[in-house]
């Protein structure tokens, strides 16, 4: 297994400036790459995929349709330097890109 690459929220897509402030836009995955052993054993599945930096999310359900399994698939280089990227830094990143907040005119 190779080490996670790690990139600088200076650095990131504005989607993912985003998604990393505001969370995910998830929508239904239509063609999801899908764990065979997991889905084996698994009583149902939500494939999910967000609308704008693409993450994948599978949900493996139990019988009582908890989530027994969960794990995300993320696009390369949405990983962040650990610690750096808090919500404050985020947002901070977020206003100097003019990303949907609205500045104050003083």
């Amino acid at each position: 297994m190779s080490p996670i690459d790690h990139t600088a929220i200076t650095d990131l897509l504005d989607d993912y400036v985003i998604c990393r402030t505001l969370g995910h836009s998830w929508d239904e995955h239509p063609t999801p790459e899908v764990d065979s052993d997991l889905w084996r054993g698994a009583k149902a599945a939500l494939f999910l995929r967000c609308t704008r930096c693409h993450t994948e999310r599978f949900d493996y359900l139990d019988g009582s349709f908890a989530v027994s399994y969960r794990y995300y698939r993320y696009p390369e280089k949405y990983r962040t330097v650990p610690r750096a990227a808090t919500r404050v830094n985020l947002r901070g990143e977020m206003f100097r890109r003019s990303l949907l907040l609205r500045k104050h005119g003083r």
